[in-house]
């Protein structure tokens, strides 16, 4: 009888053991085949080899020509073994031109699948999850909850305990970071240790204002958030707003279906709320570009698809961009769908080629306070309006008879010391080159209409080494060109130059290019496609405190590039109107050129401009000014003429007007999302080419995944809806596994950009759907999902290395990485008391080497200045965010540069992160506040030293390592005694004033000691 129990059992072991080693398509075959065959023999039609399908099982053991490529159960058949165990190099697969191969392992997988019967399943992520049944587990007391079972399971089935709970200051730390992205304080530390003070601490934290900022940085990242536009001009715009939104959202714990659709879709919602409209902002964080000379639609297109890339990593896990330009060669999404899919984006008011630093669509977000007082703006300027009214006919009568006799009373321009003078009225009295002449409208009478086509060169006399002023009349179309130069195209480029620059004017006086110049740049923009006059005034001395410029009769403000003039600016070269050189020429319209050879005062250039302006005003008809024209007479005259009472109301009116165009100046304002009145034609790009469009599309999502519901409307409502339908396969997938490497370091499918065929499988399927199954039913509650993840066993054990799992796919212990750049410095900053905890608001600059932005930026023109106050000391999350120069210190601890979605930093260990770590600003005056604590508290100097440590490191030191510590600080006590000069300069880096007062040699001895903390291991470390 126990023989027969015994055979019995042995047979049903046999048998489990048979169907726990059968391979399975998913977990092994599908990798082989994906990694090495499906780029030729997949779902890509035109990239397609041989007309053979190895991604679907009817294809692949079709008969041709009496052949299978894979024939179930009989692997001696199968023309793929054949193929893959030739020598043949005409028949070998892959072929070797590929550069890809099997090895002997891969071949024998295929073979054993093949005879086993080669049956195929669908990808594993395009299948909705189904919650699975909880395992049992022998070590039936470890569970905490549902997740541990999953994770006990499988260690026991790979012969492996889990690793004991942590120390609790270990997890304490380690469940603060996770939430709050910040360290416990020693009174947090200090609470009292019941059974149910880490769950407390759980929930303090879910509750606490820094759980958003926390979860908002890796948002940012899949946003591709950054405050500057990127591209050439790299200018800053107002998103800011939107990332106030995500804080709130997830303070709020808004469900993450909600938090889906208002991101994706706000503005659609019925009756949209502003915030809803904010929220839209995620979808305009991607680049944009000024720079003149794109084609408008290339870039248009370039959003567009820069959006749904986006939106396809962040919520599907999948990489649709490889689908752009022809079928996906992995995963089941054809070219059509891909651009079903753009047709959903594809609708917003926009242009490629940008005018303004905050392209449209945009939206006004005053805070309470603001909208209150500009009503109250708004109606003092209206009723100031109203007090002027019974002022204006007999204005009008004045303005009339002074009219008649404007040009004998109006200062004439300057006529002294004359070199030349242009008036453009129907020709140019110089040498004409290229396209025929244009004439308009100008300010005074008619201007020169240029194209970059045609200009004018005068050879006349002017001494650009004597004083000389050059004034004109100036409308620009473009954002760069060349409006005047007399100077040398090559070689040394002797001569000098006027350039208008995206709104600012750039003055060039040259001797030797770049080492014997001057370089100065207009630091306000003045506006495009709009008069106005310039006088660059030079009184010879070669200085460039000598070139004054003055923009509509004001002095305006210039940044110095460079002023190393000493030799000559003397050449031959003429005078061109309308050109820099053979490359650069001018678009728009210029009027009134005078060269003079002599300085100008402040007064003549303010005089020049009125004299002008206003004359040409009253040259023309009362019905041909424009409303700009009458108010700017209005104003002067005014000013000039009127009686006191007009004079007063006047005044009245100007300022009311000012304060509240200040005020509205003053509103910020945010990118958001917007549809067009009417659908833009979405049509297949061919190769992905703007300019190639083929069929029309109509938008859709791909067959692949979840159907589309037939009453949800076909926009970005609807889509976003179908996004977080129950029955989507991914979102909820691809959501908790962001969630799980928030907690665990990685996710449970490591690849968490990609869900697809090239994508990595999970460690735990079963336990990742039952996941998604819950984070559903939860109602999508992202803080409850949190929870339950710190709350298990698995996130509780002790981080101590396994050599049997490395890499720590199997869970048996707890994670253990570096922290991110944000926490590392905002670590600093809280242990010493620096950090500002303020929610919100306007990006902020911290500390940053000098020079950066002047590399990055067109002829320097753009410096990097850092805050002086409260902003030195916020979270590293509202760190001003410039593309082209990211904040290097986040960068070395490898924070992205936000020019495309990002949701998996690399994590590097490098000698550049250790000398920020011993240099940075920061972490230098960091360690002088928590030097200034320390020496303030009472007790020995060993207790001082012990608290320190463990504000740092969240644990107390070991006797060995505060022998250490007590010998480095009776070392520089020595060292600082002899050299109070550098315990002086020492204490002086960094802004905050506090600890100033003390004495400077003790206080520089605790600085290094404690500074010395900042770079342990364990310090930058979350254990």
């Amino acid at each position: 009888m126990r023989s027969a129990c015994l055979i019995l059992l042995l047979c049903s072991r046999s048998v489990a053991s048979a169907e726990e080693t059968r391979l399975g398509f998913n977990r092994d075959i599908r990798p082989i085949l994906s990694n090495k065959c499906f780029r030729c023999h997949g779902f890509d039609e035109k990239g397609r080899k041989g007309d053979l399908r190895l991604d679907h099982r009817e294809d692949a053991i079709a008969s041709r020509d009496g052949k299978q490529a894979i024939a179930p159960g009989k692997p001696q058949q199968s023309e793929l073994i054949h193929r893959i165990d030739t020598t043949d190099a005409d028949d070998i697969m892959p072929p070797t031109e590929s550069k890809f191969s099997l090895t002997a392992e891969e071949k024998e997988t295929l073979r054993r699948w093949i005879a086993e019967g080669a049956e195929y399943e669908a990808h594993w992520s395009l299948i909705p999850p189904a919650s699975a049944t909880l395992s049992k587990v022998k070590q039936a007391n470890w569970p905490r909850n549902e997740i541990d079972r999953f994770v006990l399971a499988r260690l026991e089935k790979e012969g492996m305990t889990p690793s004991p709970e942590a120390a609790r200051e270990t997890l304490l730390r380690r469940v603060s970071f996770d939430l709050t992205g910040l360290p416990p304080t020693l009174q947090e530390m200090d609470a009292d240790p019941n059974a149910d003070a880490y769950e407390h601490a759980v929930d303090r934290l879910l509750a606490s204002k820094h759980f958003g900022e926390r979860m908002a940085v890796e948002w940012l990242d899949a946003a591709r958030y950054a405050d500057t536009n990127g591209y050439f001009g790299d200018k800053t715009r107002s998103l800011w707003p939107w990332r106030d939104w995500v804080i709130d959202a997830y303070n709020r714990n808004l469900p993450f279906d909600q938090f889906t659709i208002e991101q994706l879709a706000g503005d659609l919602i019925p009756h949209a709320t502003t915030a809803q409209r904010i929220a839209t902002g995620f979808n305009r964080n991607h680049m944009a570009n000024n720079e003149s000379g794109i084609i408008d639609e290339e870039y248009r297109v370039e959003y567009v698809a820069d959006r749904l890339e986006t939106t396809g990593t962040t919520w599907l896990g999948l990489t649709l961009g490889c689908a752009r330009c022809h079928d996906h060669k992995y995963d089941p999404i054809t070219q059509r769908e891909f651009y079903q899919l753009f047709a959903f984006f594809n609708n917003v008011p926009e242009s490629g080629l940008i005018k303004a630093d905050n392209p449209p669509p945009v939206l006004s977000v005053p805070s309470a306070k603001q909208e209150q007082e500009l009503k109250r703006l708004s109606a003092a300027s209206q009723q100031a309006e109203r007090d002027f009214q019974p002022f204006t006919a007999a204005l009008q009568q004045q303005i009339a008879e002074w009219e008649k006799t404007a040009a004998a009373s109006l200062t004439p321009s300057p006529t002294t010391q004359l070199a030349a003078h242009f008036s453009f009225d129907g020709q140019i009295d110089a040498k004409h080159f290229g396209t025929s002449d244009v004439f308009q409208n100008g300010i005074l009478g008619q201007s020169a209409k240029f194209d970059a086509t045609q200009h004018a060169e005068w050879t006349g006399a002017f001494d650009t080494d004597a004083a000389w002023t050059v004034g004109l009349w100036l409308t620009a179309d473009t954002s760069l060109s060349g409006v005047l130069s007399k100077i040398e195209p090559e070689g040394s480029r002797r001569g000098f130059e006027v350039i208008w620059q995206k709104g600012r004017f750039q003055i060039n006086l040259v001797s030797k290019w770049g080492t014997d110049a001057i370089e100065l740049v207009t630091q306000e923009p003045a506006s495009s496609k709009k008069w106005h006059h310039l006088v660059v005034s030079h009184d010879g001395t070669r200085r460039a405190e000598g070139v004054r410029v003055f923009i509509d009769g004001l002095p305006a403000t210039t940044k110095i590039m460079n002023d190393t003039l000493k030799g000559t600016t003397a050449c031959s070269e003429p005078l061109r109107i309308g050109r820099r050189d053979a490359n650069l020429g001018f678009y728009g319209q210029l009027d009134e050129l005078r060269l003079l050879q002599r300085p100008v005062t402040a007064q003549e250039a303010e005089s020049w401009f009125w004299s002008e302006r206003l004359r040409g005003i009253a040259a023309k008809p009362a019905s041909k000014r424009s409303a700009a024209d009458v108010t700017l007479l209005q104003d002067w005259f005014v000013e000039h003429h009127a009686n006191p009472q007009t004079l007063a109301a006047h005044k009245r009116v100007r300022e009311s007007k000012a304060a509240e165009a200040s005020l509205r100046e003053s509103i910020p304002t945010t990118l958001v999302m917007q549809e067009m009145p009417s659908p833009r034609k979405t049509h297949l790009l061919t190769r992905g080419q703007y300019d190639h469009p083929a069929e029309e599309v109509l938008p859709g999502v791909p067959a692949s995944l979840s159907k589309w519901q037939n009453d949800a409307p076909p926009n970005r409502l609807g889509f976003a809806k179908w996004l977080v339908s129950k029955e989507n396969p991914l979102t909820a997938r691809v959501a908790v596994n962001r969630l799980w490497m928030q907690c665990f370091g990685e996710g449970l499918v490591r690849t968490v950009n990609d869900f697809g065929s090239q994508g990595e499988a999970p460690s735990h399927p079963e336990l990742l759907d039952w996941l998604a199954v819950s984070f559903m039913q939860s109602g999508w509650d992202v803080k409850a999902m949190l929870k339950l993840m710190v709350m298990s066993a698995a996130y509780r054990q002790s981080s101590t290395y396994s050599a049997r799992d490395p890499s720590n796919r199997l869970l048996a212990r707890g994670p253990s990485f570096r922290l991110s750049a944000e926490m590392v410095r905002d670590q600093a900053l809280a242990v010493s008391g620096l950090l500002v905890p303020k929610i919100g608001g306007p990006s902020v600059k911290p500390y940053q080497p000098p020079g950066l932005w002047e590399a990055v930026s067109y002829n320097g023109e753009e410096t990097y200045l850092n805050d002086t106050d409260e902003g030195l000391w916020r979270r590293s999350l509202y760190t001003f965010w410039k593309r082209q120069s990211p904040p290097p210190a986040l960068l070395t601890f490898d924070g992205p540069t936000r020019e495309k979605c990002t949701v998996r930093r690399a994590r590097t260990n490098t000698p550049l992160q250790s000398l920020v770590l011993l240099n940075d600003e920061t972490y230098i005056e960091a360690a002088r506040v928590l030097a200034a604590w320390a020496q303030a508290l009472k007790g020995s100097e060993s207790e001082r030293l012990a608290l320190a440590f463990r504000r740092v490191t969240c644990r107390t030191p070991e006797p060995e390592e505060l022998q250490l510590l007590t010998g480095l600080l009776s070392r520089q006590l020595t060292r600082f005694a002899t050299d109070r000069d550098a315990a002086t300069k020492l204490i002086a880096v960094g802004a905050s004033t506090r600890s100033r007062e003390l004495d400077p040699v003790e206080l520089a001895a605790w600085i290094l000691t404690l500074h010395t903390l900042f770079n342990l291991d364990e310090t930058i470390t979350r254990r």
